[in-house]
């Protein structure tokens, strides 16, 4: 299974590399501001979001200026939603290439991935200006930023494939993911701290495995507490969904060409 795992990254990479340019150029091709909707889409979210959750609803957020703590959960929940809705369809948009041209499927959600990383390393460098703003330090924590940006890319990778793979079989997948991950953000500490979970559920909320990797996100930047529970069912959540949607899709491979 290592061997699949790494196969396209290994003897495809050009084909990677060419997806990768093709959706970057074809996101932003004849459109006014260009490659600047990389910064200004998450701005625009975040000026939204800061007035009404700071101003009419006024979230408490343990001394921390609520922009920017806010920033830290929206900035990797727009990279995981615009992945998974982008790779929901990346199949069924790729229908000629699938017909015409022989290799590892996976390449596809792949590509969206990683061509999506490159708007969150882009959009990222907003953060220095909040540092700067707030007069904030950084500290080694920061480092942690690593390992939960990694585990947030296993556990999209997972659904990426499952949700490709079942959108080519049932066309519904890609709208039904859309209105799911609607709900998912306001089920995950994106907007409001996880303090303001009753304690009555908190035990459930924590089985949702973006709670572990937005905390953990928080804890790197703000050197908060750290919830090593919601972190463990990150971790676990995350590498069964990867297994589990890389086996549905290579199992489901081999009739790709036929159902497309």
């Amino acid at each position: 299974m290592l061997k699949q795992l790494i196969f396209p990254f290994l003897y495809y990479k050009y084909l990677l590399s060419q997806l990768i340019l093709r959706e970057i150029k074809s996101r932003y091709k004849q459109s006014i501001l260009g490659y600047a909707w990389i910064i200004f889409n998450p701005l625009v979210q975040l000026l939204v979001y800061s007035f009404v959750f700071s101003v009419v609803f006024k979230f408490p957020t343990n001394r921390i200026p609520y922009s920017i703590f806010l920033f830290i959960g929206l900035l990797p929940w727009i990279y995981f939603q615009t992945c998974l809705s982008s790779s929901a369809s990346v199949l069924v948009d790729n229908a000629n290439l699938l017909k015409k041209v022989n290799f590892p499927r996976e390449v596809l959600p792949y590509s969206i991935i990683c061509s999506k990383s490159l708007d969150l390393f882009f959009s990222s460098f907003l953060l220095i200006f909040f540092f700067i703003f707030y007069n904030l330090s950084i500290s080694l924590n920061i480092f942690y930023l690593i390992p939960f940006f990694t585990l947030q890319v296993i556990l999209m990778s997972g659904l990426a494939l499952l949700l490709s793979a079942a959108n080519l079989f049932y066309r519904d997948i890609q709208y039904v993911t859309n209105l799911l991950l609607l709900m998912w953000m306001y089920i995950s500490p994106i907007v409001y701290p996880i303090s303001l979970v009753p304690k009555n559920y908190l035990w459930l909320y924590r089985l949702n495995p973006m709670v572990g990797i937005i905390e953990g996100y928080r804890y790197a930047v703000f050197n908060s507490s750290f919830d090593i529970f919601a972190t463990w069912v990150s971790i676990i959540v995350s590498f069964v969904v990867f297994i589990f949607g890389f086996y549905i899709f290579k199992r489901s491979e081999k009739v790709f060409s036929d159902i497309v």
